[in-house]
């Protein structure tokens, strides 16, 4: 080869090896951009997931309280009025004409 062409050749390699470290460079930066992202919406949705159970459990642990706290109640009521047997009446004064 002649020396101007093996010059012209290395210069043309040298202009155009930039431009392809740039793409290669880009390409990479979109890959790790990505895969962050993809990583925050994971992290993100393991985080609703968890707080949506948290929520069910409170609102078990709600719902439970609600539940002792009736069965409080009832009680209370049985303690303070006993109930009346169903077949027993109540006494009436006997009436006089007969």
């Amino acid at each position: 080869m002649h020396p101007r062409a093996i010059l012209s050749a290395a210069i043309t390699v040298a202009m155009l090896m930039p431009i392809g470290f740039v793409a290669v460079a880009s390409a990479q930066d979109r890959d790790r951009d990505r895969d962050q992202l993809k990583t925050q919406q994971q992290l993100q949705d393991r985080d609703k997931l968890q707080t949506k159970d948290q929520l069910k459990d409170k609102d078990q642990l709600k719902e439970q309280e609600r539940t002792r706290e009736r069965e409080r109640t009832r009680e209370q009521t049985r303690t303070e009025r006993p109930e009346r047997p169903q077949h027993e009446r109540t006494e009436r004064p006997e009436r006089g004409g007969r």
